[in-house]
């Protein structure tokens, strides 16, 4: 059995993410369970998703504490989990500024949510061919959320500690000798 809870805001992608990812899954004969969690607000709200799957029919649907959680934004509390991976400066386990990545990358953030989708899947070790996955994906920008999934599934070193060491650099740079002073750029 698999959980994995994916957090955010309204317009971050997390019922793309959550509604792609449960398709994959179902397609490749799993159990598939995903429920929503969100405000009425559309964006900039909370909103979760709680996936579950399984080869063999699902007794239970609620997460208590999920495999991995994707956490987008810091809008939902009391979500519990074994892995987290975070939008940068969410969280002190894993770190990736997906929608910087999104834009380097592909040239729009938008493409960031698919690189998060890429990255819990390789998480959750969830291998399927490029055809499986072409099959899941939204119709929209279709070659590109392809391209962005693989990309986010193949992630290297250097950006999965990325997010972190440009928030250190960042802290490193606006501190100060006086309150209210900042201290140039050595």
């Amino acid at each position: 059995m698999g959980k994995i809870i994916v957090s955010g805001e309204g317009g971050q992608g997390v019922r793309v993410i959550s509604h792609t990812l449960a398709t994959l899954l179902a397609n490749l004969g799993y159990q598939v369970s995903l429920l929503y969690d969100y405000d009425s607000v559309v964006r900039g709200a909370m909103s979760v998703a709680h996936l579950i799957y399984e080869k063999g029919a699902i007794g239970n649907p609620v997460i208590g504490e999920a495999d991995i959680m994707l956490k987008l934004s810091d809008k939902a509390h009391g979500l519990h989990a074994i892995k987290t991976v975070c939008q940068t400066g969410l969280c002190t386990e894993e770190e990736i500024d997906f929608d910087e990545l999104g834009i380097e990358n592909f040239g729009k953030e938008i493409f960031g949510n698919m690189i998060a989708l890429g990255r819990l899947m390789s998480l959750a070790h969830i291998d399927v061919s490029e055809k499986e996955l072409a099959a899941a994906l939204p119709l929209k920008y279709h070659e590109e959320n392809l391209s962005a999934v693989l990309f986010g599934y193949h992630l290297k070193e250097e950006d999965l500690h990325r997010g972190r060491a440009s928030r250190t650099a960042q802290e490193a740079n606006f501190s100060s000798d006086k309150p209210g002073e900042l201290k140039p750029d050595a």
